[in-house]
């Protein structure tokens, strides 16, 4: 266990070593004379490290070998029974895995937070994370079937990237930046290492599929998807608040 810790614990000092160099360089030249702020910088950045450190050891010791082992033995299932019931739990664990990993997702939860304080409260947290983690659920469950019927990527991937773009020219100008970046801050340290085990598991499993080729190039949908969710959500809304009753009268009232 302690050959483990040590392990990880020197992974994540080499992939934190180049920001922390930069972060080091411009304080140094910028930040010296406040040593409150250097105190706090320091020790955020302790913490950043023994976090990361244990959040990579659960993460590689449990939740993405559970997730490929489960993907593989639905895929396994589905080759001996290819009836819709199987297909259905393939895509079906797409979607409920990518909801979930994208529902915990750190700079997901943080960025949500941000994004509450910039627009007053108007956009509240959980809802965004909500609308994000369905839509993100839904383009893996998408990649599934694509992963299931060998369909080209690019057969799945126009028409998502035409369906944002319509829905963007509808949406509240001031959500559609939020919207297309929210697929990407969705993709961090919990769902994308889950999504390569499954995608990677469940093609290695099928006859005729490429681990390599077919594995990968479902983030992309799921973030498209993400996208999406996030617009639709956000012309709902408009629309309920423009039908309500207070909207009304206020129309009414203006010249």
């Amino acid at each position: 266990m302690l050959g483990l810790i040590l392990r990880e614990a020197t992974r994540t000092a080499f992939d934190l070593a180049p920001i922390a160099l930069i972060l080091s360089l411009f304080s140094a030249r910028f930040l010296t004379r406040d040593r409150a702020l250097m105190r706090r910088v320091l020790i955020g950045g302790l913490h950043l490290a023994v976090g990361l450190t244990l959040f990579r050891i659960g993460l590689d010791g449990a939740l993405v070998p559970l997730a490929g082992d489960l993907a593989r033995g639905l895929a396994a299932a589905l080759v001996t029974d290819p009836r819709w019931p199987q297909v259905l739990a393939v895509t079906g664990f797409a979607v409920a895995i990518g909801a979930t990993a994208a529902l915990i997702e750190p700079t997901l939860a943080a960025t949500a937070d941000r994004v509450r304080d910039l627009s007053g409260g108007t956009v509240r947290p959980m809802v965004l994370r909500i609308a994000v983690a369905l839509g993100f659920g839904l383009g893996l469950g998408l990649a599934g079937l694509r992963l299931v019927w060998g369909l080209p990527l690019a057969m799945v991937l126009v028409p998502s990237v035409v369906l944002l773009a319509l829905l963007a020219a509808f949406a509240p100008r001031a959500l559609v930046p939020l919207a297309l970046d929210s697929g990407a801050v969705a993709t961090s340290v919990v769902t994308v290492p889950i999504i390569a085990a499954y995608g990677v598991a469940v093609a290695d499993t099928l006859p005729g599929r490429s681990a390599l080729a077919d594995g990968f190039g479902m983030i992309v949908l799921a973030m498209i998807c993400s996208g999406v969710s996030v617009l639709s959500a956000a012309i709902v809304t408009e629309r309920m608040l423009r039908r309500a009753p207070g909207a009304r009268d206020n129309e009414r009232g203006n010249p």
